[in-house]
């Protein structure tokens, strides 16, 4: 990779707030000592600014802006499909305006040249380069123009852009002109373009991709907060965390370059690596499948939900959050996730009499509900399913101290009813699949103070 990509790479990290305090440094460094560089920066915050304004150009606040508490764009109550961003993305546009002031007079004082002659924006395209094939839970799409869609359907051709999973069953799945097909699953949050190669940046949350074989020299780039793969063709799952990258590669080869220092590895199939800063890049096996699952809660989980350490009180929990779902603006959910594989654990497997056990605390007495999401072995989507649909779940009576125990048998897990148009390519039972996350939530019209402790998953 070119010095300008590295340089692209690095500031466009800068611009979403996602440098470290060194790499800030390396920046400030950089922009003072090197002219091409600040045109390069000025360019890319131009890009960046125009798109946040292009946006809030065609959006409107929502009533209460607790509904949704999310650091992206939210959806409101209402009639209407309305957006809101919240104080930080302000405070960063404002940030990137005045980066912006300074750059250009910088610029024209010291090279003489007129910014307005000299910056061209970035490539994009009008024409379609991708088909959505799939798509399930509150999801978001903003255009490489700007816009901002929520009415999207299996079939609808894109031209490029960001798409938002907002919630714990958010799933998505987009096939290119050439076969390739990638999917996003959970909170996450996925910018692609394709201007002769394809390019993709995985914000956070969980990724799959199978390839096909790419044009010689122009490898699928994939980046994230910490690293840029390049694939050529294969199949592969990415977890994309502020800390860390997991890729676990199924076929093929892939490339991993970590950005902090420019180190690269050479993933092959059946291995994995984990990089965050300082670790170690050495590829390793994937780990062999167990069937018994614990949550660590002791340390923060990830997923959605608020993570809230122990106390003398309580052990450490995840806390539910607000949570309204797009296509029915009249319910309020108190919802939380938790992910199970990824990072350094083994993968799980459900076996057929296995139970779900889940300790937590309520403010009353309410139904608890449980969905899990799972993959097949070679890590592509396989479903969603509900572990409170087929038998009526009762209400979770709560202890003296408002503590409460739900189980969850799988015998009774049933589809999750999002995903049932396109059950024809999803598995029919659980049974034998790999456990991916899961998902807890109750839905009494208030906040039912829902926080668990502790999720056990026991083989039968």
């Amino acid at each position: 990779m070119n010095t300008n990509q590295t340089r692209d790479e690095l500031f466009e990290r800068h611009l979403q707030d996602e440098l470290s305090d060194v790499e800030k440094e390396h920046v400030a460094e950089l922009l003072d000592s090197d002219a091409a560089a600040r045109q390069q920066f000025v360019e890319l915050a131009q890009w960046d600014t125009e798109l946040g304004e292009t946006i809030r150009e065609h959006a409107e606040p929502v009533d209460n802006e607790d509904l949704l508490p999310s650091s992206k764009g939210t959806i409101g109550r209402g009639g209407e499909n309305t957006f809101w961003l919240s104080p930080f993305a302000t405070f960063t546009t404002a940030t990137v305006l005045f980066i912006l002031f300074s750059s250009f007079l910088y610029l024209q004082i010291r090279t003489g040249f007129a910014p307005e002659e000299k910056i061209v924006l970035s490539q994009t395209t009008s024409s379609p380069i991708a088909t959505i094939t799939g798509l399930k839970g509150s999801l978001l799409w903003t255009g490489n123009q700007g816009e901002v869609v929520l009415d999207m359907h299996v079939g609808r051709e894109l031209t490029g852009g960001t798409i938002e999973g907002l919630a714990p069953d958010s799933w998505f799945e987009l096939q290119f002109q050439d076969g390739s097909i990638v999917t996003i699953s959970g909170t996450s949050m996925l910018t692609f373009a394709d201007v002769g190669q394809k390019k993709l940046r995985l914000k956070q949350g969980a990724f799959t991709a199978d390839v096909v074989p790419q044009p010689v020299g122009k490898p699928m780039i994939i980046q994230t907060p910490s690293t840029v793969i390049e694939v050529v063709g294969t199949r592969f799952e990415v977890e994309a965390l502020q800390a860390f990258t997991t890729v676990n590669v199924r076929e093929g080869n892939v490339r991993l370059k970590h950005l902090v220092d420019g180190n690269a590895v050479d993933i092959p199939a059946d291995y994995r690596v984990i990089a965050e800063a300082g670790g170690d890049l050495s590829p390793m096996p994937l780990p062999a499948a167990e069937n018994y699952w614990k949550s660590q809660l002791d340390v923060q989980a990830g997923g959605f939900g608020k993570w809230l350490p122990a106390t003398k009180k309580r052990p450490a929990a995840q806390k539910a959050l607000p949570l309204i779902p797009v296509n029915n603006p009249n319910v309020s959910l108190s919802l939380l996730s938790i992910p199970v594989s990824g990072r350094s654990g083994p993968p799980v497997v459900l076996t057929p009499h296995a139970t779900f056990r889940v300790r937590g605390r309520l403010h009353d007495s309410a139904q608890v509900h449980f969905g899990i999401a799972v993959s097949y072995d070679n890590g592509e989507f396989a479903g969603m399913f509900r572990g409170d649909l087929l038998k009526k779940q009762p209400v979770s009576e709560i202890a003296e101290e408002k503590e409460f125990e739900a189980v969850y048998r799988l015998s009774d897990f049933t589809v999750d009813p999002c995903v049932r148009e396109k059950q024809d390519s999803l598995a029919r039972t659980p049974d034998g699949l790999y456990l991916d996350r899961l998902w807890i939530f109750t839905d009494t019209g208030r906040s039912s103070g829902l926080m668990v402790h502790e999720v056990e998953l026991i083989p039968g």
